[in-house]
């Protein structure tokens, strides 16, 4: 996907799972489905697995990712998600996308995979694919990657699944762009 524009989350209690939106400069919008049990994960293990892509290092490549010790690293990416929060504009509106290139009912996730791209430039590749391969990959930015932590975390204390949040007392509105 190029020229990522906004992304946007919600709950829907007929299907049970949240619908993450993702739009791009093109006018292109793609639909997540997200399931309860993929939350978990998410925001669990995966969470935990992509903490040291969460942080900001200025000048520092892989290999002092590497070094920073599990704990200090999740307290830091936590810490940083928060940051991330206080400058980010989460009430504007959401511009739904003009064309579906997965589909007007978007796709339900399976896997999500965060691919570092070995640079110190802090730019991953984000992946979301459902059972059979298809779905979207996106660059992210630190700051990114925690603003979408922020907003599956929102939604996710709306739905009353009892999943592990962790995100500071801020409006309950779930657009970044």
């Amino acid at each position: 996907m190029s020229g990522f524009g906004q992304f946007d989350a919600g709950y829907n209690r007929h299907e049970d799972r949240i619908l993450l939106r993702i739009t791009n400069v093109n006018g292109d919008e793609f639909r997540l489905w997200l399931t309860r049990r993929l939350c978990s994960s998410l925001l669990t293990d995966f969470k935990v697995r992509t903490s040291a892509y969460r942080v900001s290092m200025p000048d520092a490549g892989m290999e002092a990712r590497a070094v920073v010790s599990n704990h200090d690293t999740v307290l830091r990416a936590q810490l940083e998600q928060q940051a991330v929060v206080a400058q980010q504009d989460f009430g504007s509106k959401f511009k739904p996308g003009e064309t579906f290139p997965l589909g007007e009912q978007g796709l339900v996730v399976e896997k999500v995979n965060l691919q570092p791209n070995g640079k110190a430039d802090g730019v991953h590749t984000l992946s979301f694919h459902d059972a059979k391969g298809r779905g979207i990959s996106l660059g992210v930015t630190v700051e990114v990657f925690n603003s979408i932590f922020e907003v599956v975390e929102r939604v996710v204390r709306q739905t009353k699944w009892d999943l592990p949040v962790s995100t500071s007392d801020v409006p309950q509105s779930t657009l970044l762009q």
